[in-house]
């Protein structure tokens, strides 16, 4: 199961998001849900370079994937960056919903 893991801060900003594991929903190389949630979290991350020129600390390797909110993100380009953020999670909601079992997302709030 791949488990999605989504903190926010306490103005109800995603500040991270920590996706871990495997849907095992087909073999390896032909999984279109492990495909999906990679493929929606590294453009959000590309779009968030290339469009607002924002590198947020990012961790990705085999079955993990962790992207933050930068510790100093220029206030002109906040509106944007959660927008993509929000974006992400919107996708990852919707694969879940469309794949119930394969995926589960749990979010906290952050005390700062």
């Amino acid at each position: 199961m791949i488990r999605v893991k989504i903190k926010r801060d306490v103005n109800n900003n995603p500040v991270l998001v920590e996706i871990r594991g495997h849907a095992l929903f087909a073999p390896r190389g032909s999984d279109i849900i492990c495909a999906a949630v990679s493929a929606l979290a590294q453009s959000i991350v590309y779009a968030m370079e290339d469009l607002l020129d924002v590198y947020p600390p990012l961790k990705v390797k085999k079955g993990y994937f962790c992207v933050c909110r930068p510790a100093k993100l220029d206030p002109g380009k906040k509106d944007g960056f959660f927008l993509l953020f929000e974006t992400m999670l919107v996708g990852l909601k919707e694969i879940a919903r469309s794949y119930p079992g394969y995926i589960s997302i749990t979010a906290s709030k952050n005390d700062r």
